[in-house]
C-alpha cells in the first residue's frame, strides 16, 4: 500500500509543479525511506520492494522528461522485459537512500535502464532493466519515441556489463526448450 501512496505523490508533485523537459539520459535522483512494511522477517527491504522503487525511478523519470505524456498521448505501453538485480548491502527499516535512475542507452528494440540504491556514499543494490514501448503488439523504436521531445541523438554506447547481459538475455532465450 505504501508503494501506492509514493506513486500517488508523485503524480501530484509533478501535475502541480512547473513542467521540466531534463535530458532523458541524465540521473535522476528521488527520496526514499525503507518503512517497517516495506521490510520482511529478516529486517531489511524485502526483494520485491526494489523492484516496485525502480519503477517509481522510471515514472520519475517519464513524467520529468515528458516521454510520459507522450506515450500516454499515443498510448504506448512502457513493459520491462528483463530486470536483474545485485543485493551489495541490506537497507536496514527506517534507512533513507536515493534512488539514482539512468537511461544508459536503447538499440532498435529495447531500452536499458539502471537504478542504483545509494545511502551515506554507500551503494546498496543496482538494477538493470530492460524494456521496450508497445503499441498494440508492435515494438515502437525507443529513438522514435525520443524524437518526439526532441531528443534526437543517437544512444549512448552502452555500458560493457549491460552489453554482456543482453548476451546473456539472448544465450537464455536461445538455451530455453519450447513447451508444447
Amino acid at each position: 500500500m505504501n508503494h501506492y501512496f509514493r506513486l500517488l505523490s508523485m503524480f501530484i508533485r509533478h501535475w502541480f509543479s512547473a513542467k521540466t523537459e531534463r535530458d532523458p539520459t541524465g540521473d535522476f535522483v528521488i527520496s526514499l525511506r525503507a518503512l517497517p512494511f516495506d521490510c520482511d522477517a529478516n529486517m531489511h527491504l524485502t526483494n520485491s520492494r526494489y523492484f516496485s522503487f525502480g519503477d517509481l525511478g522510471r515514472i520519475d523519470m517519464m513524467l520529468k522528461t515528458k516521454l510520459g505524456s507522450v506515450a500516454l498521448e499515443k498510448r504506448w505501453l512502457g513493459v520491462v522485459n528483463a530486470q536483474s538485480v545485485t543485493y551489495i548491502r541490506p537497507i536496514k527499516p527506517m534507512a533513507k537512500v536515493e534512488l539514482h535512475s539512468k537511461l544508459l542507452g536503447w538499440d532498435e528494440k529495447y531500452w536499458y535502464f539502471e537504478h542504483r540504491f545509494i545511502g551515506n556514499n554507500t551503494l546498496y543494490a543496482t538494477i538493470l532493466v530492460r524494456g521496450v514501448f508497445l503499441k498494440g503488439k508492435k515494438p515502437v523504436p525507443m529513438s522514435e519515441l525520443l524524437s518526439l521531445v526532441d531528443h534526437n541523438q543517437p544512444s549512448p554506447e552502452l555500458p560493457m556489463r549491460v552489453a554482456h547481459w543482453k548476451q546473456l538475455l539472448s544465450t537464455k532465450k536461445q538455451e530455453s526448450p519450447v513447451l508444447s
